[in-house]
């Protein structure tokens, strides 16, 4: 079942100007910019995460391959 929910944010004037002049811009709605944004920095914290763990998988065995052998191992 899907049900929609309600959160309050505070935000001063300059924010709210900013933030609601930027989402009718898009030809988005306050709500959709918020989810938008939010959305995204996730996404982007994940990235950041697997970009970490990826490194460090790399400097515990720094073996590479070069793009070529890479596709013919397809």
């Amino acid at each position: 079942m899907n049900k929609n929910m309600t959160k309050a944010i505070r935000l001063n004037n300059e924010d709210f100007t900013l933030f609601e002049s930027y989402a009718n811009a898009k030809g988005l709605t306050f709500s959709e910019l918020c989810k938008s944004a939010v959305r995204e920095k996730i996404e982007d914290e994940l990235d950041l995460q697997l970009a970490n763990e990826s490194y460090e998988d790399f400097l515990r065995d720094k073996t590479t391959i070069s793009h070529n052998e890479l596709f013919e191992s397809v």
